[in-house]
């Protein structure tokens, strides 16, 4: 079931593969739509995720993340936030990024944060609300994968076209040859494991107002 950041960071930390590939596939469209809003190209949003694997790679303090300390999307803010400054101020044409590029104007990108420690976290910054939308929308669909990967295929593909593609039940029970009692347990069972998912995700961040996606 749902992985906490917290564990998938101490996997990563002992070198563990699988955990370092999770933790792309879940970030890199967090990362991907960040920046896109701050009007980055696609290879240079390829380049941002590529700069924060890297650091993560040689043990940042990220990696030694402390609930105690911080969220961690938070933390991970931070980190994209910096990440995301540097390479706008160097692609700019001229030796200031311009005030409109919201990250490098000086709303965002003034006093980063030379490590990530729990003193530098500032959750006032706009970025921040950026982020935390774009994160809303990365926890939710790593519920839905989450979904995909726990249900058997057949029942999630009744969930997708009932729920997800809002298809009649109707015409869904003819296209598959079965009864809509039967659909009405199926979409009843990925609602259920959704719900353990989602809830999951809540006690991580239980400040985060993280509605069910349906």
């Amino acid at each position: 079931m749902y992985t906490t950041r917290k564990t998938l960071l101490q996997r990563m930390q002992n070198c563990d593969e699988i955990s370092w590939e999770e933790f792309y596939h879940i970030y890199w469209p967090l990362v991907l739509d960040i920046g896109r809003k701050l009007s980055m190209s696609e290879d240079n949003c390829a380049d941002l995720m590529q700069e924060i694997m890297i650091d993560l790679f040689n043990g940042e303090p990220l990696l030694r993340y402390d609930p105690a300390r911080g969220k961690f999307r938070t933390y991970f803010g931070v980190l994209v936030r910096h990440k995301a400054a540097t390479m706008l101020q160097k692609t700019a044409p001229c030796s200031s990024v311009p005030a409109r590029d919201p990250v490098a104007s000086s709303s965002f990108s003034d006093d980063l944060p030379a490590s990530l420690t729990g003193n530098s976290l500032d959750e006032s910054n706009p970025f921040q609300s950026l982020f935390d939308e774009e994160y809303r929308k990365c926890l939710l669909a790593a519920a839905m994968n989450e979904l995909r990967n726990t249900v058997e295929p057949k029942t999630y593909a009744i969930f997708e076209m009932v729920v997800l593609q809002e298809r009649p039940q109707k015409e869904v029970a003819r296209c598959l040859g079965i009864n809509r009692a039967t659909i009405d347990v199926y979409c009843s069972r990925c609602r259920k494991t959704l719900r353990k998912i989602v809830s999951g995700i809540r006690i991580e961040n239980p400040d985060f107002n993280l509605d069910m996606p349906l």
